[in-house]
């Protein structure tokens, strides 16, 4: 008769019949499988049936063993070619072979060779009989034990290998630093030791309750799985389940497990109060019954181990990602926002804004009021882009901010809020100050640009703004790039080495206006190759300042053309030599020193130097720079501004600078005879001059009628190819011997 579990179920299709279950046969007496197999024929244990392997001594048994991996159990003879044949084979399979999971189930038709008690519990036999004593009942029942035997040890051996590959697992999302990938992890994990897809939520704190300080920090969905996936990274409000909302909140407020009719939410429980809850979409019966209770408690304790580390890395991971002084992202929580947003937006905007004079804001109001400045700096910004999807301090005055591009007009856009934003003063106590940022701009349209090549991009724009001056913004296009690019390559030109540039110094004559006399010489550098080719002045100068060269090759030119001017035959001590100074020297402490050495060796008084600054170098009216002429002017020098006309020219701080004169530039001279209105500036600014009593010399002329025009205005210097282009040292003694001949007419 066989036994209830035992009747056969309804039959299955071919689709839905499950693997049988492989039973060994041990014995050297034929007789005994064919009993075996009429006694087990027809029977299933859940749903699965036998299937036999026969071995007819302890060596079959062995190959079998070795080519089948999956055999729950085993009935093995005690006594088959040997007394001891049975026990040996038992060793093997627990020894040599390191199966410990295969069920081993004893027979002996001689009950004088049955195993002692301590040999039966060293090898894990599950049982022992006499062939007699087996009946058909009784053999399937030791078999059915056998087999859920089985099941548990292959169950806890499972769910090991899993709870050991989600500690590896763990153990990798907490170096990550990120707290949605651990969320994320848990619940795949989870999932996969269940076995099966589940409705799911990881809900918490992404914060640590302590350092949310006067902010309301509410529970978010850390992750999902299901159909609430489109919920992650929201509050927990946005559940529209109240049971589950209910179960969570009150999950993670008691610390305790609570459950509904549809699911339960198990506490994760931690010692720095980022309290979780980990949501499954089926009962607690179940989940004993797919993994077991205490599987489900170690992995809890395990996730909740792993919150606790990953929340306390994440708050370190967003002391890092913001910048204290500001509250605004750091430039490496900027970069993570961006590629974060490649994936949702086709199009970026990068916008990198710097204050203009900023660093005279710090001289004037120091450095504390300064952090001042930016924090509300930040501030502003925060409010004129609540649609950017990162706003960051990069460094000092330097902010970037991310935003979503639609269409061409966005630069348009930002350009006119950022002018409208910083109408207002910003106000510090008692000082009250106007900013002007300059923003540089640069445009992500492919996912695969990376976030520093764009934000490079931006911040050469921005440099093109430092450099020309005439805009408060820039666009970034690849020409911009490659004259950076050209920059650092004539830079490269001044570093040394085989093929280092030849600096010379060339001299222009600047003539008294009045009597065409020598009154002066320009010193230019020069720059040329090794062949013996001439680079382009500007350029290298350009290259020289973006370097930070300029200082050294500065001070060369001060020793060279100081030491060459005071060898000069044939002029009169009234003569004097004009040099130029840049933004980045005047800067440099070294300068005075600089100046003195070169004066001092070539012996040489500074009231016969003639020092040119553009105007440009004013416009910030630091202290350093008046400072220095301050300083160089009351050793006997001259300072005059150059270029004057072609900047944010105001007359009215001329009467307030350290300065004795101006020279127009050649732009206006060169076509003041043909175009009434630049001679109408030129008039101008001769009428200003002389009222300030300002010397003025007019650069770039070449013609008699340009000489004749400046000398009826009673200009009083006169610079140009119509006198001498600039010549070398040596080649400068022929125009000196001209010029100093009376009558001697020039054009």
């Amino acid at each position: 008769m066989v036994m209830d579990f035992l009747a056969p179920s309804e039959p299955k299709t071919g689709e839905e019949l499950e693997k049988p279950w492989k039973v060994l046969i041990v014995d050297d007496d034929p007789d005994v499988h064919e009993v075996t197999r009429i006694a087990v024929s027809g029977c299933r244990f859940e749903n699965r049936p036998f299937q036999l392997l026969h071995a007819l001594s302890a060596h079959e048994a062995k190959q079998i063993l070795q080519e089948h991996d999956d055999i729950p159990v085993a009935l093995v003879d005690v006594v088959m070619e040997s007394d001891t044949a049975g026990l040996g084979l038992v060793s093997w399979i627990r020894k040599d072979l390191g199966n410990r999971f295969t069920r081993l189930i004893l027979r002996t038709g001689q009950p004088g060779y049955a195993p002692q008690t301590d040999v039966i519990m060293k090898f894990d036999i599950d049982g022992y009989a006499e062939k007699a004593e087996l009946s058909r009942t009784k053999l399937i029942t030791a078999i059915v034990t056998a087999l859920r035997g089985y099941k548990l040890v292959m169950s806890i051996e499972t769910n090991r290998k899993k709870l050991k590959d989600l500690n590896a697992h763990f153990a990798e999302i907490v170096q990550q630093n990120a707290l949605s990938e651990f969320a994320a992890a848990v619940l795949e994990q989870f999932t996969a030791l269940i076995g099966k897809p589940i409705d799911c939520l990881l809900c918490g704190y992404e914060t640590l309750p302590e350092y949310a300080g006067s902010e309301k920090i509410g529970v978010r969905v850390l992750s999902a799985r299901g159909i609430h996936e489109d919920k992650v990274d929201l509050p927990l409000d946005v559940i529209s389940s109240s049971d589950i909302r209910h179960a969570v909140s009150q999950c993670i407020e008691s610390q305790e497990m609570c459950a509904n009719a549809d699911g339960v939410a198990l506490p994760l429980v931690t010692r720095n109060g980022m309290s979780g809850a980990l949501y499954l979409g089926t009962t607690y019966e179940e989940l004993e019954e797919l993994v077991g209770s205490e599987v489900v408690q170690l992995f809890v304790s395990n996730a909740a181990l792993g919150y606790e580390k990953t929340g306390l890395l994440e708050h370190i991971r967003n002391l890092a990602y913001v910048d204290r002084m500001t509250g605004l992202s750091t430039f490496s929580g900027f970069l993570e926002a961006f590629y974060r947003n490649t994936l949702t937006a086709s199009k970026l905007l990068v916008v990198h804004a710097d204050i203009q004079r900023f660093r005279v804001i710090v001289d004037g109001i120091g450095d504390e009021k300064a952090s001042g400045v930016l924090r509300k700096t930040g501030h502003r910004l925060s409010r004129t882009f609540p649609d950017a999807l990162s706003i960051a301090r990069k460094e000092r005055d330097e902010f970037l901010i991310l935003l979503k591009g639609n269409s061409d007009d966005d630069v348009q856009d930002v350009v006119a809020r950022v002018e409208e934003a910083f109408q207002e003063p910003i106000r510090l106590d008692d000082t009250q100050l106007t900013l002007r940022p300059r923003l540089g701009f640069a445009m992500s349209s492919d996912p695969s640009n990376a976030a520093e090549d764009i934000a490079r991009q931006a911040s050469i724009a921005l440099n093109d703004v430092r450099q020309n001056a005439n805009s408060s913004y820039a666009v970034f296009n690849p020409l911009m790039q490659e004259a950076a690019f050209e920059r650092l390559r004539l830079a490269s030109l001044l570093t040394g080495g085989q093929e280092q540039t030849e600096f010379s110094v060339h001299y222009q004559p600047i003539m008294s206006a009045k009597d065409e006399g020598i009154a002066s010489f320009e010193a230019l550098m020069r720059f040329r190759t090794p062949g013996g080719a001439f680079l382009n002045t500007a350029s290298m100068i350009e290259a020289a300042e973006t370097s930070g060269l300029i200082t050294e090759i500065g001070a060369w030119m001060f020793r060279t053309s100081f030491s060459e001017f005071s060898n000069f035959q044939g002029i009169s001590d009234q003569v004097r030599l004009n040099v130029n100074l840049s933004p980045r020297q005047v800067h440099a402490s070294r300068i005075y020193k600089d100046i003195e050495d070169a004066a001092t060796n070539a012996e040489l008084s500074l009231n016969r130097l003639v020092f040119e600054v553009t105007e440009g170098l004013f416009l910030s009216n630091d202290q350093v720079t008046l400072d220095l002429l301050t300083w160089l002017r009351k050793r006997g020098a001259t300072v005059v501004i150059d270029d004057f006309g072609t900047g944010y020219s105001s007359l009215s701080y001329l009467r307030k600078l350290p300065v004795d004169g101006i020279k127009i530039d050649r732009s206006f001279i060169m076509h003041m005879d043909q175009d009434p209105d630049a001679l109408a500036v030129v008039k101008s600014l001769l009428a200003v001059a002389k009222a300030l009593d300002l010397s003025v010399t007019a650069e770039g002329v070449e013609t008699v009628a340009q000489r004749k025009i400046m000398q009826d205005l009673d200009c009083s210097y006169l610079q140009g190819y119509l006198y001498s282009k600039p010549l070398s040292a040596a080649d400068l003694t022929d125009f000196i011997n001209k010029a100093v001949e009376p009558g001697v007419a020039f054009g």
